[in-house]
């Protein structure tokens, strides 16, 4: 989880701050009365454990006094010591404390917690230090590190609640937002799923600039020719004899239906070009399709033979974008070819390969590259007619894509000898009993 670094600096001050306020006013309230009530039990304990010892002592035992030692030893888990009472190892002032007490009676030092038993004259019994561990023992101890622990576990709760709380808030705005995010998805993933949305966006974004500048310049560049003839019979129109006034009439309205060719076809173009729009899935026979638009492209070239070699295969996609995309390629062919354009249906891999293969002079190397660009035109000497504006390759690309296949100029040799556009689609429908076909 990422953590946001001006609220992880927040929460370090946070906690620097209380803490310092622990140790300067907690341990001057709370901490003086733990230790106020520790003092009193553990000098009761203290006087108990005198009293217990002095009884077991002044009782004949069958004990010896070693023995009593190391009883008394395991018993509170200190030291027993029998010292000879003089100056080498006692205050004077403890020596007289001593000679006061009778025999086997118990001076209490509460300051380093011993005991103090006189056994004669020359030895004294010593007992200590004694611990008594009870809850004030271990408070005392721990005190500072259960305060410390409690206020940073109520800090860290606050901050997990405080991030939780903007994760839930943040996983509630990604669910409104109007993007595909697939589900379900944890909040990383779908924070990762809608930078990669944001970046697909942006480069599409991009690719539509660069289209419509490069479309700009295109349209600016095919409308001068028509529009020059216009001008041209326009200004000719005035002085123009009566037999010439047909002719530049003629010319203008010539001029007017390549200016609205141009124009149609861009709008096309840019309707294909839209992503957001998605192509309609129905199950086309592709044998008749190919065959359909063959029989409505050949009687443009009556000098060409089209011939169809199709198998029988059903594919899915969008009849009208698919019917246009091998009118456009069809047409291509048909301009460029000499005598034949042969089309091939297959399926191969899994994928439908289509074929159109004519016996024209081919495709330069240098443009079979750039030829599905916008505007991008062969040498127009080799066609037999001057139709198009230069989109109908860039169309088929498109449409192409909007399938999620490909097209491309094979660079094989063929038995034509001319250009062979071959195009590979994805076979979405493999059988026939799928759904009903459309012709």
């Amino acid at each position: 989880m990422q953590v946001n670094v001006l609220r992880l600096s927040v929460f370090i001050a946070l906690a620097v701050v209380l803490n310092s306020v622990a140790a300067l006013t907690v341990r001057d309230t709370l901490l003086v009365e733990i230790e106020t009530r520790y003092i009193e039990t553990q000098n009761q304990f203290l006087d108990e454990v005198g009293a217990k010892v002095q009884t077991e002592l002044a009782q004949p035992a069958p004990l010896s006094l070693s023995e009593q030692q190391m009883r008394l030893e395991a018993r509170y888990d200190t030291q027993a010591l029998v010292v000879r009472r003089n100056a080498d190892f006692y205050s004077q002032s403890q020596l007289s404390e001593f000679a006061e007490l009778e025999k086997q009676q118990a001076l209490v030092d509460y300051l380093n917690a011993t005991l103090y038993f006189v056994l004669n004259d020359n030895e004294v019994l010593e007992i200590g230090p004694l611990v008594d561990q009870d809850v004030y023992y271990y408070l005392v101890d721990w005190f500072d590190w259960l305060i410390s622990a409690f206020l940073n576990l109520l800090l860290l709760l606050v901050f997990w609640y405080l991030n939780i709380k903007e994760r839930n808030v943040l996983a509630e705005r990604l669910a409104q937002m109007p993007v595909a995010l697939s589900q379900p998805q944890d909040l990383k993933s779908s924070l990762q799923q809608l930078s990669q949305l944001v970046d697909a966006q942006l480069n599409e974004g991009e690719a539509r600039i660069t289209l419509q500048r490069d479309l700009l310049h295109g349209v600016a560049h095919e409308f001068r020719s028509p529009m020059a003839r216009m001008q041209f019979a326009l200004d000719m129109l005035e002085d123009a004899e009566e037999e010439e006034r047909e002719a530049l009439h003629t010319s203008l309205n010539q001029s007017l239906q390549d200016l609205e060719g141009l124009v149609s076809e861009l709008l096309y173009y840019a309707r294909v070009k839209d992503n957001s729009v998605k192509p309609k899935q129905v199950v086309l026979q592709m044998s008749s399709v190919l065959q359909e638009t063959l029989d409505k492209v050949a009687p443009f070239y009556p000098q060409v033979d089209f011939e169809l070699d199709a198998q029988e295969i059903h594919w899915q996609g969008d009849e009208a974008l698919v019917k246009r995309l091998f009118t456009n390629l069809l047409r291509n062919a048909g301009r460029f070819a000499r005598q034949r354009v042969r089309v091939e249906l297959r399926e191969q891999s899994g994928e439908l390969v289509v074929r159109v293969i004519d016996d024209g002079i081919g495709i330069p190397p240098g443009k079979q590259a750039r030829i599905f660009e916008p505007f991008t035109r062969l040498d127009p000497s080799r066609s037999r007619d001057s139709g198009g504006c230069g989109l109908g390759l860039a169309i088929v690309q498109s449409i192409v894509s909007k399938h999620d296949g490909t097209v491309r100029v094979s660079e094989e040799s063929t038995d034509l000898g001319g250009a062979c556009f071959e195009i590979r689609l994805p076979k979405r429908v493999t059988t026939k009993s799928a759904v009903n076909p459309v012709h």
